[in-house]
């Protein structure tokens, strides 16, 4: 038993259960969580509420999980914490009909998940594993719970996803667990970073082309999750069953390993500004079909070849965007910057999403997004970045 123990410490196998649980439970708990919240008799705008809370906890609870994490040095113990407090949450959430109960436990449930997040990056950035190689089983994990959670909710009921989610939770944990002690970045008091102030919001915001692309990216980002929300609802309003919505969120997540294993083949060829430009007119046609169309033949279509293209591009856009900004010592500030502004501008876009699609229509939300998706291809237009960063390659 402990040779096995000993053999399972780091090895492969662990990072494969810590990426499969961790996104797997992300995905059975929120992939098509706002057609569970219509199905127990939530209005659109009761919905974008309860689906908000996760961007207003994760405000807090993210950066406070990370500088607890800094401070304690254990990541892996406050992950399996986390995971395990989350599933057990997630079987009270089954259990609640209150619109602000249901807010609440969105709220901590999607802000724990968040939060294990750039453990795992700084995990698998560290490991002896290529990082393509672990961040593949995430889209993986995510596709079978997109999965899951569509058969679970047709076929079971729908608070079996609940239950789906403490067993991907124990998984995740147990992974974790297993994974190699990631050791604190050596820090050097004579190093330019040590020496030279931290740089302040208000340096950051001061540059001009920064203040442009944080606009950019909350238009985008805004638009985005909305999409992530309104998406299984939308297959729905067409006639298409829960469990199918599942297999067209599996398929479309799929789309998202070539994206990441080859990002080094192009994410560093092409600038920032073009690939903006590219994502926002991915964004933008995909809306276009969801406004437009009452076919769910083509309406699954776009979804699938379209949905996790533009988004999977912009987080790695991010980093590649504020590293040719930025003076590399300000990346870290820059990119909590656009972390906390795109948290606040998801909020906004959600709750006006739902209360839009109650006065009108489904159809009617996404044509409005296709205006601030345009809005955001404009702007990008008058965007100056440089490629002199070579950040995937």
């Amino acid at each position: 038993m402990g040779s096995l123990v000993r053999r399972y410490k780091g090895s492969y196998f662990a990072y494969v259960l810590a990426y499969v649980g961790l996104y797997f439970a992300m995905a059975v708990f929120s992939s098509i969580l706002s057609v569970y919240l219509t199905d127990i008799g939530k209005t659109a705008s009761q919905v974008s509420l309860i689906v908000s809370a996760s961007s207003i906890f994760s405000f807090v609870v993210v950066p406070l999980t990370g500088y607890i994490t800094d401070r304690t040095q254990k990541p892996k113990a406050i992950s399996a914490g986390l995971l395990l407090g989350t599933g057990a949450m997630g079987l009270v959430f089954g259990m609640c009909r209150s619109v602000w109960a249901l807010f609440l436990l969105n709220g901590l449930i999607l802000s724990f998940l968040n939060s294990v997040m750039p453990i795992s990056e700084r995990m698998a950035g560290r490991s002896k594993y290529r990082y393509g190689t672990l961040r593949v089983w995430g889209t993986a994990g995510y596709a079978v719970g997109a999965q899951a959670a569509g058969f679970a909710m047709e076929f079971i009921a729908p608070g079996a996803i609940f239950v789906l989610l403490p067993v991907a939770g124990l998984v995740a944990a147990v992974g974790f667990w297993g994974t190699e002690n990631t050791p604190p970045l050596p820090t050097d008091s004579s190093s330019p970073e040590e020496t030279t102030p931290r740089p302040s919001v208000l340096q950051v915001l001061a540059n001009p082309s920064f203040f442009l692309f944080l606009l950019i990216a909350c238009l985008f980002l805004g638009c985005s999750n909305v999409n992530m929300t309104y998406a299984p609802l939308l297959l729905n309003s067409l006639g298409v069953p829960t469990s199918t919505v599942g297999t067209v969120l599996f398929f479309s997540t799929l789309v998202e390993a070539p994206i990441i294993i080859f990002s080094n083949k192009y994410m560093d060829r092409f600038s920032g500004k073009t690939l903006i430009l590219a994502s926002f007119s991915i964004i933008l046609v995909q809306f276009l079909f969801y406004g437009f169309t009452r076919s769910a033949a083509v309406a699954i279509l776009a979804m699938v070849f379209l949905k996790a293209i533009a988004s999977t591009l912009f987080v790695m856009i991010n980093l590649k965007v504020v590293r040719n900004l930025l003076d590399p010592r300000y990346t870290t500030t820059g990119l909590s910057v656009i972390n906390s502004a795109t948290n606040l501008a998801g909020i906004l876009v959600q709750n006006a999403g739902g209360i839009l699609v109650d006065h009108t229509s489904i159809h009617t939300l996404y044509l409005v997004l296709c205006g601030l998706a345009g809005l955001g291809l404009v702007l990008t237009l008058f965007l100056k970045v440089g490629n002199r960063e070579k950040v995937f390659s």
